[in-house]
Formats: C-alpha cells, sequence, structure tokens
C-alpha cells in the first residue's frame, strides 16, 4: 500500500501497469530530437523575420499601400464632394467636406472668406429681452454665449473632431467650455439611426441638416423642395444617416460648398441683413 498511497502534495499518480510504461529512449535518440527542434526553431525565426522585411519594402501588401492612400488624401486639396439624390420624392443634396476642419463661426459674415470651403447657418436666433441671441445652450471658442437646455439635439467640436448627439444633458458642454471648443444645439431629426420621435413642425418648409452618415463622414444634407420635417427625416434615415440634426431656418439662411473644381453652390440670400448674433458651422482648408 506504500507504493501508492505515499503520495506527496505535488506528485501525480499514474495508474497502470508495468508493462505500459514508456521506457526511456535511449540518450542518443533524445540528443539527435533535441537538434532537430533547435534546427526547426531557427527555421521558423529566419521565416518570419523574412516576411516581416518584405512588408516593410516599396511594394508591401494591400494593408500598407491602403494606409499610405489615406495618408495621401489627407494631405491633399480641400473641397466639397457634392451629391444629389432622391428618396421617396424628396430631392436630397449632400455636401461632403474633404481635407477640412470644422469650427463655430460667430457674427454677420458680408463676404464668404476664400478658407471657408463649406458652410451654413447653425443656431437659431431670437429676441430675447430686446436683444437677440441665440436660442439654445452655446459656446464660442470656449465662451459660454447661452445655457439654455430648451433643444436636446447638440453638436459639439472639440480640437476638430465633431460629434452629434441628442441628450438634454452631456458632458461636451463643459468640455467645449474647457478645452476652447464650439458647442450648439438644435432640434435632433436622428439619433441612431432612428427617427426622433419628438418633431414639431408639421408645415412644408426647406429643410437642412447637420449629419453624420453611417461610414461616419460628417455632412451637410439640404433638400430645394419644401417638405414636412417628418418626410425630411424619413428620407434621411433611408439614406443611411445615423445622426442628424437640424441647421438655422431656410429660405434666407445662407448655405455655401466649394467643388473641386473651386465653384461655390450658394443657396439663401447672403445680402440679408442678419444681427450679429447668427452663426455658422463650417469648414476650414487644411493648411
Amino acid at each position: 500500500m506504500d507504493k501508492f498511497d505515499n503520495i506527496g502534495e505535488n506528485e501525480i499518480r499514474i495508474i497502470g501497469t508495468d508493462h505500459q510504461e514508456k521506457q526511456p529512449e535511449p540518450p542518443k535518440r533524445r540528443t539527435r530530437y533535441f537538434v532537430a527542434v533547435v534546427l526547426a526553431v531557427l527555421i521558423g525565426v529566419l521565416v518570419v523575420f523574412l516576411i516581416r522585411g518584405c512588408n516593410d519594402e516599396p511594394s508591401a501588401p494591400a494593408e500598407n499601400n491602403c494606409y499610405k492612400k489615406v495618408c495621401e488624401e489627407d494631405q491633399g486639396p480641400s473641397y466639397v464632394q457634392i451629391v444629389d439624390t432622391i428618396i421617396n420624392n424628396v430631392s436630397l443634396h449632400q455636401y461632403i467636406p474633404v481635407n477640412a476642419k470644422p469650427k463655430l463661426v460667430m457674427g454677420l459674415l458680408k463676404e464668404i472668406p476664400s478658407q471657408y470651403i463649406l458652410g451654413a447657418m447653425a443656431a437659431d436666433i431670437g429676441l430675447i429681452q430686446d436683444k437677440y441671441q441665440v436660442i439654445g445652450a452655446f459656446v464660442y471658442h470656449g465662451e459660454m454665449k447661452s445655457h439654455s437646455k430648451s433643444k436636446f439635439g447638440f453638436c459639439a467640436i472639440l480640437k476638430d473632431t465633431m460629434v452629434i448627439g441628442n441628450e438634454l444633458t452631456t458632458s461636451y458642454f463643459e468640455q467645449a467650455i474647457a478645452e476652447k471648443g464650439d458647442f450648439f444645439r438644435q432640434n435632433a431629426l436622428i439619433h441612431e439611426g432612428k427617427i426622433v420621435n419628438k418633431l414639431l413642425a408639421k408645415n412644408k418648409a426647406l429643410r437642412r441638416s447637420l449629419c453624420l452618415m453611417n461610414d461616419g463622414r460628417y455632412c451637410i444634407i439640404d433638400t430645394d423642395m419644401s417638405v414636412t420635417v417628418d418626410d425630411f427625416a424619413e428620407a434621411l434615415r433611408q439614406y443611411g444617416v445615423r445622426e442628424a440634426i437640424s441647421l438655422m431656418g431656410s429660405g434666407a439662411a445662407l448655405r455655401w460648398a466649394e467643388d473641386k473644381d473651386g465653384r461655390k453652390h450658394i443657396a439663401g440670400a447672403d445680402e440679408y441683413e442678419f444681427p450679429d448674433a447668427v452663426n455658422y458651422i463650417v469648414w476650414e482648408k487644411s493648411l
């Protein structure tokens, strides 16, 4: 019994008969096996080294080529890609900025600066206590201009990065102040790919929105025909918009875009005398 019962804590019992136990290999055979294993490891290391060396050459595989292509595009010219389409009998005009940085601009623009390739009036303004002010929370280059929470939709621009969402309370407001960024609120149209239920206006009018597409690109989409908010939102949803907030009214509200050939596409009345509280979401050329 001592043969089987005296088992230490770090020992393993193997049950079997004596003739089934593996006989030890002769020393010479084990030496040959050891040399073969070492040679196999050395060959594997050499193969890995050669493969990595090839990947660093100009004729690298597709992954590296794609990365270089993206870098080249980032350093290319700044322009706006314009796409026209019709969804459910609603004509949509999409304006996608390429190689440009977003920011807010406040104050009436008498002329469109050449460095702004895309822009549109952003947050609504109204007469409050005999003075025109922005309606809804608004931060301009870190300075708080308004703190109202009358609208759930928001846009934050922090260090050239844009975020669109639909929340009554968000930390992006405080972050915009701390980081000298921009922030404004407007009514949300689309949130997480779904139409926002609380769409108020039922009249027909020209519509315009700031959008985040399902492919991750930000853009402005508007119509050249009068439609209801519901019809506009449904067209945006079907077009592949993930997030969307409305932009300041239609008609006289200015919007411009400069295409790859340098032609400007302008909508709205740029000669209209808006008060100084007017503001714009713009994309500036990357220098």
